[in-house]
C-alpha cells in the first residue's frame, strides 16, 4: 500500500494467531498490528481468546475454519471467502494446505505466508505436492520467513518467493543497559519440545560444573510443553536445582525482564526433517536487550544468528561444542558484549517490522 492509496482493505486468515503461542502466531500478529488500520483477522477459536483480542487495535473474528465431519473439511473457508470476497482488496492466507487451497478455489487475490513445516507437512505425496504448486502459482506473492526456505520452494517447485523476516516493532536507539553483575544468567525461550535442546544445555551445565567452570550462572527455561515433567525430573537428577527455573508461560512484560536480565540466549535446535526451525524470532527478540545467543547451525537458524558476530553457531546435537561454547561465553565478558551489541545493533539496521513488512506494499 502507498500513501496515495490508504484505503486497502485487507483480510488475514489463518489458523495459527495468538493468544496461541508459537513464531508462527507471534508473526502474523506483528503483521496485523503492522497494517492495524487496514486489516481485519479471521483466526480459529480459541478458548483463551480473551486474554488477547480485546486489547487488539484491530477487529479480530473467531470461528471454526474446518468443518468437523463435512468432507473437504477446508470447504468451510471456501464458502466464508466467498462470502466476503467483495469486501476486501487483498487476502492474506497462512498455510498452504489447506487454507492457500481454499483461497484458490474461492478465487480470491492471496498473498500466500508459508513456513518450513507447512512445506514439508505438503511435500509428503505427489498429489499435495502438485496442489501446494498450483495453490503458489496462483498467489500474487509467496512470502517465506527465510531465504533458507524461499532457495528450498525454488528448489522444489520452481516457484519465486519474498523473504519477510521475523520482526520486531521498534528498538529504542539509547545506551546498552548494563547487566547485573554477580551471575551471569541464560535463558531459553520457546515450547519445551525435544527439538528445542533443553536436554542438551542441562548436561552441558552438569558437565561444566562437575569441572569446576560453572560458578555463579542461573538459567531460566521460558516455555510448556510435553517435555515439562521430563526437564524437571533430569534438573534434579543432575543436581541442578539451585540454579534452574521454570517459568512456564509468562507474559509479554515478563518476557522483557528475563530477556533484559540475561547475558546468553541458548537454544541448541535440533534439524528435524520436518519440524525444522525455519529462523527463530526468540534470537532476534534476544539481541534487541543485547544478549548474544548459542544455537545450531542449520539453514534458517544461520540467517538469524551470524556466528562470531552475534552469537555462536554449533554442529547441531553437539555436547562438547555446545559445553565449549557456553564456556566461552561464561568466562569472556568483553567477547560476550561484543556480541551482543553487535546482535542489537544487527536487529535494529535490518529486522524491525516497519522494514520487513514493507516489503509487501507493492502486492497488496
Amino acid at each position: 500500500m502507498t500513501q496515495q492509496d490508504p484505503k486497502k482493505k485487507l483480510l488475514l486468515l489463518t489458523p495459527d494467531f495468538p493468544p496461541r503461542r508459537g513464531g508462527v502466531a507471534r508473526y502474523l500478529s506483528l503483521l496485523a498490528n503492522k497494517f492495524s488500520d487496514q486489516i481485519t483477522v479471521i483466526a480459529d477459536l480459541d478458548s483463551d481468546w480473551q486474554s488477547f483480542d480485546p486489547s487488539a487495535t484491530y477487529p479480530i473474528f473467531r470461528m471454526p475454519l474446518l468443518y468437523k465431519f463435512f468432507w473437504p473439511r477446508w470447504w468451510k473457508t471456501v464458502r466464508y471467502l466467498k462470502s466476503v470476497k467483495t469486501q476486501y482488496d487483498t487476502f492474506l492466507i497462512s498455510h498452504v494446505l489447506p487454507f492457500g487451497t481454499a483461497a484458490m478455489v474461492a478465487n480470491v487475490p492471496y498473498i500466500l505466508f508459508v513456513h518450513g513445516m507447512d512445506i514439508r507437512l505438503a511435500g509428503k505425496s505427489a498429489r499435495k505436492r502438485r496442489i501446494a504448486k498450483r495453490v503458489m502459482q496462483k498467489a500474487r506473492i509467496v512470502v517465506t520467513n527465510s531465504q533458507a526456505l524461499a532457495d528450498e520452494i525454488s528448489r522444489d517447485y520452481g516457484i519465486g518467493s519474498l523473504v519477510v523476516y521475523p520482526c520486531v516493532e521498534s528498538v529504542a536507539d539509547q545506551e546498552f543497559q548494563p547487566k547485573a553483575t554477580g551471575t551471569t544468567n541464560l535463558v531459553s525461550v520457546s515450547r519445551l519440545v525435544e527439538r528445542k535442546g533443553h536436554t542438551l544445555v542441562l548436561n552441558a551445565l552438569a558437565a561444566l560444573r562437575q569441572s569446576g567452570r560453572l560458578k555463579n550462572v542461573h538459567y531460566d527455561i521460558v516455555g510448556t510443553g510435553p517435555m515439562y515433567q521430563t526437564l524437571k525430573s533430569m534438573t534434579h537428577e543432575l543436581g541442578l536445582d539451585s540454579i534452574v527455573k521454570f517459568h512456564g508461560d509468562v507474559s509479554d512484560a515478563q518476557l522483557t525482564g528475563l530477556y533484559s536480565s540475561s547475558d546468553i540466549f541458548v537454544l541448541p535446535v535440533s534439524n528435524d526433517p520436518v519440524d525444522k526451525e525455519g529462523f527463530g524470532l526468540v534470537f532476534i527478540e534476544a539481541a534487541t536487550h543485547a544478549v548474544p545467543s548459542i544455537t545450531s547451525d542449520i539453514s534458517g537458524v544461520n540467517e538469524a544468528v551470524i556466528n562470531g558476530e552475534t552469537g555462536i553457531l554449533i554442529s547441531p546435537n553437539d555436547q562438547d561444542q555446545l559445553v565449549n561454547a557456553i564456556q566461552l561465553l561464561l568466562s569472556k565478558e568483553e567477547y560476550r558484549k561484543q556480541l551482543g551489541e553487535s546482535a542489537r545493533d544487527r536487529v535494529m539496521h535490518k529486522f524491525t517490522c516497519d522494514d520487513q513488512f514493507k516489503k509487501l506494499e507493492p502486492y497488496l
